[in-house]
């Protein structure tokens, strides 16, 4: 055989470093003392979005043109691992990923007029911009959505609901407001994929509430600072400059930004795993039973060892998944196309969470009987990891079908 050369480093640049040290800080200053009263009460105030934009922890994506950093998916990777460690429970780790997200997707296929409007207002922490697909009958089936657009001159009128939809309580408490990436039926819905468009619409704007939408907040068993509602549209108007992307071209555009929002799921349950991995670790060291600390019987260290070796393999799949993102959309490489982002992010996705409900079911064991009090805080980091698993942007089956058909082919799967 010839020698082969292998350019891989899996080292961070210094300008990484620098970037993740500059965030590991802010969270400490910010983040830590707080994140357990944020999921006691259910709300991250407006002041700590703020502050997250003012440190460059918020709509990470969003363009200089805009107000923005024009982060790299990596260095929102970054991000959101530390925000994660930093606050386990996942609701600002959450919020962050939606924002780097959902923006960025209107940043690519909004009207100029919207996104001098809105995204420069998201960018200061002003606003938030969430995403409302899930309705109740379809679940995962975006294809299958019945709230229905009908245009009305210049704009158009939204009548219907949906049934999980993310920040409209942190949207009414911005000084500014912000609203959802809707994905809407433009057509005849036997046509499925092909009748479906998406608009940006807005619950509040420069302060002032569109009383057509209602919503019902659903009471959360983890992840509370971070809300979900039911929204109901009532003849709600929305201005055409608020379509993202061409009428009936919604779907994939819609997937575009699922896929997005993956490449990053993966490094925020990472971190969450981290910590709830890092707090075991502590509490077997000085854990002691028969007088001895319980990490000295192998049942306790072998499994530690295991579950850090998944770790390991978990955390770097989710910044391939992180990388190939980056080569699409900021390097604009030929090799790579959207399909690879789905795939690496549904495998990130489905690799990252899982082994994070995995690891905190662990602790939680080592942990005993303490582990089912609530001032012992490992259950909030699981049941923040355990949304992703039973559904959140997609149920572990989704990812799979993603992936199979990637991988085997569309004709097959």
């Amino acid at each position: 055989m010839g020698h082969v050369s292998a350019n891989v480093d899996f080292s961070e640049s210094p300008a990484q470093r620098v970037f993740r040290d500059s965030v590991r800080e802010f969270c400490k200053r910010y983040v830590e003392p707080v994140w357990i009263d944020i999921d006691e009460r259910g709300l991250i105030e407006s002041e700590l979005i703020w502050r997250m934009a003012e440190n460059g922890v918020y709509a990470l994506t969003i363009s200089e043109a805009f107000g923005g950093q024009g982060g790299t998916f990596t260095e929102a990777a970054i991000a959101g691992e530390e925000l994660a460690y930093h606050a386990p429970a996942l609701s600002l780790a959450v919020l962050f990923i939606i924002q780097s997200s959902w923006p960025y997707t209107v940043q690519l296929y909004g009207s100029e007029e919207a996104k001098l409007e809105v995204l420069p207002e998201v960018a200061k922490g002003r606003a938030a911009i969430g995403i409302a697909s899930t309705e109740a009958h379809g679940g995962s089936d975006v294809s299958d959505v019945r709230l229905q657009a009908s245009r009305d001159g210049s704009s158009w009128i939204l009548r219907g609901e949906k049934s999980m939809v993310s920040l409209p309580r942190i949207i009414e408490t911005l000084p500014w407001g912000g609203g959802w990436f809707t994905v809407a039926r433009t057509g005849d819905p036997r046509m499925r994929h092909n009748t479906i468009t998406d608009f940006l619409v807005l619950m509040k704007s420069r302060g002032v509430r569109d009383q057509t939408i209602t919503y019902k907040p659903w009471t959360e068993i983890g992840r509370k600072g971070l809300d979900t509602s039911v929204i109901t549209f009532e003849n709600t108007r929305v201005d055409d400059v608020f379509r993202i992307g061409e009428v009936n071209g919604g779907f994939r555009i819609a997937m575009e930004g699922f896929n997005l929002a993956r490449s990053m799921i993966g490094a925020i349950t990472v971190g969450c795993a981290k910590w709830l991995l890092d707090s075991g670790r502590d509490w077997i060291r000085h854990r002691e039973v028969f007088g001895r600390p319980i990490a000295s019987y192998q049942s306790i260290s072998f499994r530690f060892a295991d579950l850090a070796k998944e770790l390991e393999a978990a955390r770097l799949l989710c910044y391939k998944a992180a990388w190939v993102a980056d080569r699409y959309y900021v390097h604009k490489d030929g090799s790579v196309d959207l399909g690879d982002v789905a795939l690496y992010g549904a495998m990130a996705k489905l690799k990252c969470a899982s082994l994070a409900v995995e690891i905190g079911q662990e602790v939680m064991k080592w942990f005993g009987g303490a582990a089912y009090f609530k001032e012992t805080p490992v259950l909030r980091a699981w049941l923040g990891a355990l949304s992703y698993v039973l559904g959140a942007e997609g149920t572990e089956n989704m990812m799979r079908l993603i992936i199979a058909r990637r991988l085997i082919g569309r004709d097959y799967v």
